[in-house]
């Protein structure tokens, strides 16, 4: 992409619209589901410092309402003051970009705030406190130039359910687009029908026309080109209308249905934001992330092929009309270089198709593929040929993986561990003998006998319980001794955290004699 992505703490643009207007909401329990709101952005990534001000603005606001917690108008002055200072300090520094700093006063004045609000900064931190009542007013007026000089520049009225209004504003500008005689056939049609139906089209152009108007930049990605990806809109539902593979050619009706609305799309947002995002929207679909044990499936099951076959073929139309060869001396409208990273770390049938159309855009490019492609086809065709094979053996569909084999070595050796590691042998009471094993404390491997471990020639007589309770908790015994031992469950008590059952902490300390013990080097 052109642009360098940024992260944000919201997760769409609406998200980002339903904050403002909540922080701007008559209703008090609205305003303060904004506060929240941003105090989780905080949390999640760096918050913009205007919008940063504006909650703490708005939290001051509400605190001077209700007085909360027993305030005092002297502790409310301060609280107000501070949220000023910083409101002001904050702002302005982000115009502090000289070698040498400026004042105050002259920044402010760059970015049209009004020089009373630097004023009231300095009688703040310098002079006395202004008065509650200036104080209120002040956090109102600068809340108003916030949203002035901020959130209207950024935020953008979009319909409630922006999807379902751009769906359904592209279908009937389509729909009355194709339903408009043409003049070859006017002497033929009701003059009234071709007025009607120029009408309608220019109702449908008008409708969409405004919703573009209102879409910001984010919505592209989120809103439009999964719209656009829908089965019915670039892809037709009948399949008669569909390309095919191998050729992948796109029928005629489909591009005069809707070239003349992506070239308009291309110009409202620019061929590098619309036409890129909707070629990575297409080779999502048909690439879509490999796992390790099926990274050459032959294709996503989401998508038939007809289906994937119309995207690879409008994938060719938005190359031959945007792109311009690395050995030409035209400058490219749209960058690939997205679209050839996501194919080459996703190999398949789908993503080789793509990399072949590139290849034949791209005579430059067409040799360094040329390994990738054929690499991908043989490995694809193998993988085919143990597919038909297994299935002729067995009569069923098999699932072909890379390391097959590898895998039922690596599940035997786990079984081998476990079955080493628990001594999994018949019991009479399988339960009890699953919750001894699950013991940190003690080794399973014999569980009705008493363990002896040495550390350090001193041995600790660990006794695993097999009757009772089951398993239990181990708990340090009275007195000095260091004998654990296991206890029924049905004499568990509650205790604090970090203590024993007799509510008593164990010792913590390093003990000396592990300073002792030579390290011993295990050679390769």
């Amino acid at each position: 992409m052109s642009k360098i992505p940024k992260i944000v703490p919201w997760t769409s643009t609406e998200e980002y619209m339903s904050v403002a207007e909540c922080l701007y909401s008559t209703d008090t329990s609205e305003r303060k589901c904004g506060v929240a709101i941003v105090k989780a952005w905080r949390a999640r990534a760096r918050v913009p410092v205007a919008i940063d001000a504006t909650a703490n603005l708005v939290e001051m606001t509400i605190a001077g309402q209700e007085q909360r917690q027993g305030l005092t108008i002297n502790q409310l002055r301060h609280l107000y003051t501070m949220a000023l200072i910083r409101f002001v300090n904050t702002i302005v520094d982000l115009e502090q970009k000289g070698t040498y700093a400026q004042s105050i006063v002259s920044l402010a004045g760059r970015i049209g705030m009004p020089a009373w609000f630097v004023e009231l900064r300095h009688a703040g931190t310098h002079e006395q406190l202004p008065s509650l009542v200036v104080l209120q007013s002040a956090c109102n007026q600068a809340l108003y130039w916030l949203k002035d000089y901020y959130w209207n520049k950024q935020t953008r009225s979009l319909p409630t359910d922006t999807q379902s209004h751009i769906r359904e504003a592209i279908s009937k500008y389509v729909a009355t687009q194709g339903n408009v005689p043409s003049k070859s056939e006017g002497r033929k049609v009701n003059k009234k029908l071709i007025v009607a139906g120029q009408k309608a089209l220019e109702a449908a152009t008008d409708e969409l026309t405004q919703l573009v108007g209102n879409l910001h930049s984010d919505a592209v990605r989120l809103y439009l080109v999964p719209v656009l990806l829908e089965p019915g809109f670039l892809v037709p539902e009948n399949k008669k209308m569909q390309s095919f593979f191998p050729d992948c050619k796109l029928p005629s009706a489909i591009e005069a249905q809707w070239k003349e609305l992506l070239q308009w799309f291309a110009e409202c947002w620019g061929e590098s934001l619309f036409i890129e995002e909707l070629l990575n929207g297409m080779v999502s679909l048909l690439t879509p992330d490999s796992s390790e044990l099926g990274i050459f499936e032959l294709g996503d099951s989401s998508i038939t092929r007809n289906h994937a076959a119309t995207l690879i073929a409008w994938i060719r139309w938005i190359l031959e009309a945007y792109y311009a060869p690395s050995n030409s001396d035209a400058q490219s409208l749209i960058a690939i270089d997205d679209l050839l990273e996501t194919c080459l770390r996703n190999p398949g049938y789908y993503s080789r198709s793509v990399l072949k159309v590139v290849s034949d855009i791209d005579p430059a490019l067409k040799q360094d593929l040329k390994p990738f492609v054929d690499y991908i086809g043989k490995a694809l065709q193998a993988l085919a040929n143990i597919d038909e094979k297994a299935k002729s053996n067995s009569g069923a569909k098999s699932t072909v993986i890379l390391s097959e084999v590898g895998m039922r070595e690596e599940e035997a050796l786990m079984e081998q561990r476990l079955k080493a590691h628990f001594s999994l042998t018949a019991a009479n009471d399988q339960n009890d003998k699953l919750e001894a094993d699950s013991s940190m404390d003690v080794d399973p491997v014999n569980t009705a006998a008493n363990v002896d471990i040495a550390v350090n020639d001193a041995a600790v007589d660990v006794t695993a319980a097999t009757a009772g309770g089951g398993a239990a908790a181990a708990q340090l015994a009275a007195g000095n001794s260091s004998r654990w031992s296991y206890v029924p469950q049905s004499s568990w008590s509650a205790c604090a955290i970090g203590t024993l059952a007799d509510n008593s902490i164990p010792p913590l300390d390093w003990p000396t004699w592990v300073d002792d013990i030579p390290l011993q080097i295990v050679p390769a």
